[in-house]
């Protein structure tokens, strides 16, 4: 899977994520847009439930990643901070050794 495939998903997720947020609460759906931290509009439920869309459009891909493990969270900078950040997360588990 390339970042391209890895970035498709990630946006479709977020376009996903908008159709129930309210216009002043979306998510710009860019490649370089923010996703978590000061100046989004998502909340730490709402990263979940992006965390959970991205890792069920990735098992349908064939790919079976966990989003939100311990990895993820001993970084010093957040992986979720924006799509570049997470498409380059994702694309490091899919060439990572099982």
């Amino acid at each position: 899977m390339t970042r391209e495939d890895i970035q498709g998903l990630v946006l479709t997720a977020v376009a996903g994520v908008n159709a129930s947020r309210d216009a002043d609460q979306q998510l710009p759906v860019t490649p370089d847009a923010l996703v978590f931290g000061p100046g989004s509009p998502l909340d730490s439920l709402g990263l979940v439930g992006l965390l959970v869309d991205i890792e069920d459009a990735l098992r349908d891909a064939g790919h079976e990643v966990s989003l939100s493990d311990s990895r993820a969270m001993s970084q010093s900078r957040s992986p979720f901070r924006s799509v570049p950040t997470l498409v380059a997360y994702i694309d490091e588990l899919l060439a990572s050794p099982a």
